[in-house]
């Protein structure tokens, strides 16, 4: 830890300093309202710049770059580094020109008089409202490098599971797409050159070879159409998706979804108690830590059912009671809340039922490409087999009667 830190020393020079937005500093700092007007300026000014420029403003900040932000920043301050020094190395070392600007942003605004808190939550699309809440107790407990590895560790198992998921899925995605390509290859081009071939043998066709070449036809015939309404079909799935409708219908879909629907409330449940277990040793209250953890869930159905809980426990109900009216946490889960409350040690048992959950979720996704795989190949090889079939039965046919 130590040699990291060396690595990042940086040479204070005299001289007038500039601030993040390239002007010199007043001796006297700046207040939020002021900070604030300088930053939607230079929004506006950078709005006007090139493409190019405009790009790194959309530019979206990966999982693995905040999760290297967030664990530099912690090991940096545990070494006695002043925050304002810290913000100012990683502003340096970071690669990416989006997540520099932000630091830099962050730094203008502490060193006119804000909090760290404030300067975060004026990027939501980076810094979540878990993460601000987890900042700001920890700003009001004092114990910053703590929570700051606390959200260190929950952004890498997060990044991990997204990892896994992906490369789990990767390979039965690509033969998927591969196969569909070469399918509509041969409807378009290969199908074609057959029936020419078959028209000059002048002989009567199988009923399967006519079913393909029919259905070939129809689609190199209306080929522009079926482009068009494949077209807004899309954008207009996409769109639903967007609308609050379109999310019900989708999450609700999902959670009905064979394995996928088990896996989505498995790790939902799992990002739920570990959330609230980190805003509870952080110190934040049990509604506020219920409100946090309700953010992390991305169904809908989900979300709905921890503000059930919320407001039960704003009632005045014990945590356990709450979570036991809702379908969608089991009756384990519920049991060992119930005794984490009762014999104080919430939290612990929350992690614990995290690990459990984590550990399913490991093994479940280990074992999707095992599952998708035998599927995928055996529709795949059913439909290249009736395609195969369809177009040399003629040709078998012709090689019967001539024999």
């Amino acid at each position: 830890m130590a040699g990291i830190v060396e690595e990042k020393k940086i040479t204070i020079t005299k001289g007038p300093r500039l601030n993040a937005l390239g002007a010199q500093e007043k001796p006297s700092g700046l207040d939020m309202h002021d900070i604030l007007k300088a930053l939607k300026e230079k929004d506006r000014s950078q709005q006007k710049d090139a493409g190019g420029d405009r790009s790194v403003r959309r530019k979206k900040i990966k999982l693995d770059e905040l999760l290297m932000f967030t664990d530099q920043l912690a090991v940096l301050l545990e070494a006695g580094v002043p925050l304002l020094s810290a913000l100012a190395i990683l502003t340096d070392q970071t690669q990416n020109p989006r997540l520099r600007e932000i630091i830099a942003d962050i730094q203008h605004i502490i060193n006119g008089g804000g909090t760290l808190t404030s300067a975060l939550s004026l990027y939501p699309e980076t810094f979540t409202d878990f993460y601000v809440a987890m900042v700001r107790a920890a700003e009001k407990s004092g114990h910053m490098v703590e929570v700051l590895t606390m959200i260190s560790v929950y952004l890498k198992k997060e990044s991990d599971t997204a990892k896994k998921l992906k490369s789990a899925i990767a390979y039965p995605r690509f033969v998927g797409i591969f196969f569909m390509v070469l399918l509509v290859g041969i409807l378009l081009f290969l199908v074609p050159s057959f029936k020419k071939t078959f028209e000059s043998l002048g002989s009567e066709l199988p009923g399967p070879t006519l079913l393909l070449l029919n259905f070939s036809q129809f689609i190199v015939d209306h080929l522009v159409i079926e482009s068009i309404i494949l077209g807004t079909f899309t954008a207009s799935l996409m769109h639903l998706k967007k609308t609050l409708l379109g999310k019900m219908i989708f999450d609700k879909l999902r959670l009905k979804t064979p394995f996928f629907g088990d896996l989505t409330i498995k790790t939902s449940l799992s990002r739920f108690c570990r959330t609230l277990a980190i805003s509870l040793k952080s110190s934040v209250p049990i509604v506020t830590a219920l409100e946090i953890a309700k953010d992390t869930a991305e169904n809908l159905y989900i979300r709905t059912a921890i503000t059930n809980v919320q407001q039960g426990v704003l009632g005045g109900a014990m945590l356990h009671v709450c979570l036991a009216t809702e379908r969608i946490f089991p009756t384990m889960v519920v049991k060992m809340i119930a005794t984490g409350e009762e014999s104080g040690a919430l939290e612990k048992m929350l992690n614990n039922i995290a690990d459990m959950y984590d550990t399913e979720i490991d093994a479940k996704i280990a074992g999707l490409s095992s599952v998708i795989e035998p599927i995928l190949m055996v529709g795949l090889g059913i439909i290249a087999l009736v395609v195969i079939i369809a177009l040399y039965l003629p040709i078998f046919n012709i090689g019967n009667l001539n024999f």
